[in-house]
């Protein structure tokens, strides 16, 4: 059983620090993971246990890439892992299956503190830099090239990623969905009704270019400066080769929250899209497929929190919430998709 292992917090950091002189500090951890800063010798780090999974290939591969990025990213701090008495950056509690790669116990990291603070991302300013920080690290990730196999497939293999997610149990979700979810009936038989179609079309999105991408920023992956610069990209842990043009759709994603499209989306899109053309230039054919890459983040979302609720992790509310999330989402591709078409045509031209 689980609770055999060693795999408290507070058994972890005697792991990395066996003479006990340490000092822990709550920290924000997500939904993914449990943080804890830990003080030790006039230093400070940050102790990280994996929540959502027991993989330690998953682990690995993000922290090869982290080891690879310092000679490729100057000006930008990322996660420095720290290795434990035995030489190691990676802490498994129990005995890892040989069939599955899967580790009875838990899974944990060090990583060294990096200073600063959450940006806001109000202004066109720091939109415009956050475009600019996204860009440069894009193009150090193209520049990496490691032996291991990526372990997270690419967002449009939605299959391979929620398995419990099959194009027919979705169906008959969204067409007859447990009691539950009868407040959102309706948003959930419009998703049923026009989800198919976009599915067929994710599909062909294979023949874009592909690179590393780090799969999740937004302000809350960043670290800022007292004077508003962006100094540091945190949360590497979904890092994985997927479509290039990927990486900007998630950013957008994030600040669309409207389905008609407003002079305030055209404003951060802009200064976000600025910002990322002065290290990127996307083809022509990205440019066509970013609305439909920012639906895919979407959906991508709605799965998998359905695959949490099906698994009895999350409760229907969450669902409810993304749901309602996508079916906005879906509104928002064919209204206004279009015309972030053609702004990034006039940015990328």
């Amino acid at each position: 059983m689980e609770s055999e292992y060693i795999d408290s917090m507070e058994q972890l950091a005697d792991h990395y620090f066996p003479s006990g002189n340490w000092h822990m500090v709550e920290g924000k951890g997500g939904m993914n993971n449990t943080t804890m800063f830990i003080d030790h010798a006039s230093s400070r780090y940050v102790l990280r246990r994996y929540e959502t999974h027991k993989e330690p290939d998953k682990v690995r591969y993000e922290h090869e890439v982290l080891s690879a990025l310092p000679a490729v990213l100057v000006g930008l701090n990322t996660p420095k892992p720290v290795k434990d008495i035995q030489g190691q950056t990676i802490h498994v509690t129990g005995p890892v299956n040989e069939e599955d790669s899967r580790s009875a116990g838990r899974i944990a990291a060090l990583f060294h503190y990096m200073d600063g603070h959450t940006p806001q991302l109000r202004t066109t300013e720091e939109i415009f830099h956050f475009g600019q920080v996204t860009g440069q690290l894009s193009a150090a990730l193209a520049q990496i090239d490691i032996d291991l196999h990526p372990v997270y497939p690419p967002y449009y293999r939605l299959g391979q990623s929620y398995p419990l997610c099959s194009p027919g149990r979705l169906e008959a979700f969204c067409a007859h969905p447990p009691e539950d979810f009868n407040s959102i009936a309706d948003i959930l038989y419009r998703i049923g009704e026009r989800l198919g179609e976009q599915l067929m079309r994710i599909t062909r999105l294979v023949s874009l270019p592909h690179q590393l991408i780090h799969g999740d920023l937004n302000a809350s992956n960043m670290l800022e400066s007292t004077d508003g610069q962006i100094t540091a990209i945190l949360d590497f842990e979904f890092v994985t080769r997927d479509l290039r043009a990927m990486e900007p759709a998630v950013c957008l994603s994030d600040m669309l929250q409207t389905v008609e499209w407003n002079v305030a989306d055209e404003k951060q899109c802009t200064a976000f899209l600025q910002g990322y053309a002065t290290r990127i230039h996307l083809s022509d054919q990205e440019i066509e497929a970013i609305p439909l890459l920012i639906l895919l983040r979407r959906i991508d979302v709605f799965m998998h929190f359905l695959s949490r609720y099906f698994e009895g992790i999350d409760d229907a509310d969450v669902v409810i919430a993304q749901a309602q999330r996508l079916d906005a989402g879906l509104q928002w591709y064919e209204k206004s998709g279009p015309l972030l078409q053609l702004l990034c045509r006039r940015i990328f031209k």
